[in-house]
């Protein structure tokens, strides 16, 4: 039997992002899905902007069952889910949100819903990764990449991987912020002058796939070895996941002061 069926009370206190009731959404889905609906109730209300909710928990199990039945598009948006519930997990929780997560000294954890709940999460993350696999090598993504890294617990590595092909940091000496993009493998740097970034340059650059207006390009630091075992599980990367995979905690120069570090 699925650990938290739709009809047990513990649902009622477990909200999503707009209250409770997920039960309820996720027991319709199975029997008629809809990609809309589904979209709704997965990137909305059970993982919002990166925040998660108990009711996110309590659905893990439910979902896990659903993925095993189901083909295609709605399987590869399941395992999607999963893969980002898998990271959100065993991140800190977004308080100012009211999330939660599954992380040591959680306040929820101390509850008898976040207990049970983060037991199952714990069991769930073998057969998240499994999942991750096989989606991967139907569709290529760095949003499964970054799951399978969850699921087996590189955090640092599967939050840089939900980047993509541009992203940016601050210098962790004078606060300068900067603008990245991937190329070929290569990860460009450019200087933001103000919160509004470069504009012009960054743009032309990429319209014409080159780094001519770069600061500069981050050195790729020999590939650890856990990283390396993630990749051979994926096996041929895709050119995103390939260019974040080389890239991860490259080194970098700060355009604003002479700092030179590990990418933050």
């Amino acid at each position: 039997m699925t650990p938290f069926p739709y009809d047990d009370p513990v649902w009622d206190e477990a909200p999503h992002c707009y209250g409770i009731g997920a039960n309820v959404l996720l027991a319709e889905l199975e029997k008629d899905w809809s990609d809309d609906a589904a979209d709704y109730l997965f990137f909305s209300a059970l993982l919002h902007q990166g925040t998660t909710y108990p009711a996110s928990y309590l659905a893990i199990p439910h979902l896990l069952r659903l993925a095993e039945h189901l083909t295609g598009e709605p399987r590869l948006m399941i395992v999607n889910l999963l893969g980002g519930l898998a990271l959100a997990g065993q991140q800190p929780a977004h308080s100012d949100y009211s999330g939660v997560s599954c992380t040591p000294g959680s306040p929820w954890l101390e509850t008898p819903i976040g207990h049970a709940a983060a037991k199952e999460f714990e069991k769930s993350l073998p057969k998240i990764g499994a999942l991750t696999i096989e989606a991967y090598k139907v569709r290529p993504s760095h949003y499964f990449a970054s799951g399978l890294a969850a699921a087996k617990c590189e955090i640092d590595f599967a939050t840089w991987l939900t980047f993509g092909e541009n992203g940016g940091f601050q210098c962790p000496t004078c606060d300068g912020d900067h603008e990245w993009w991937l190329l070929d493998g290569k990860l460009g740097i450019y200087r933001n002058e103000d919160v509004f970034g470069t504009g012009a340059d960054w743009l032309d650059d990429y319209d014409h796939r080159s780094f001519e207006h770069a600061d500069s390009v981050a050195k790729p630091r020999t590939e650890p070895s856990q990283i390396s075992a993630l990749r051979a599980e994926l096996g041929s990367l895709d050119p995103i996941t390939e260019g974040l995979v080389k890239n991860y905690k490259s080194t970098v120069a700060c355009a604003h002061c002479a700092w030179v570090g590990e990418h933050p």
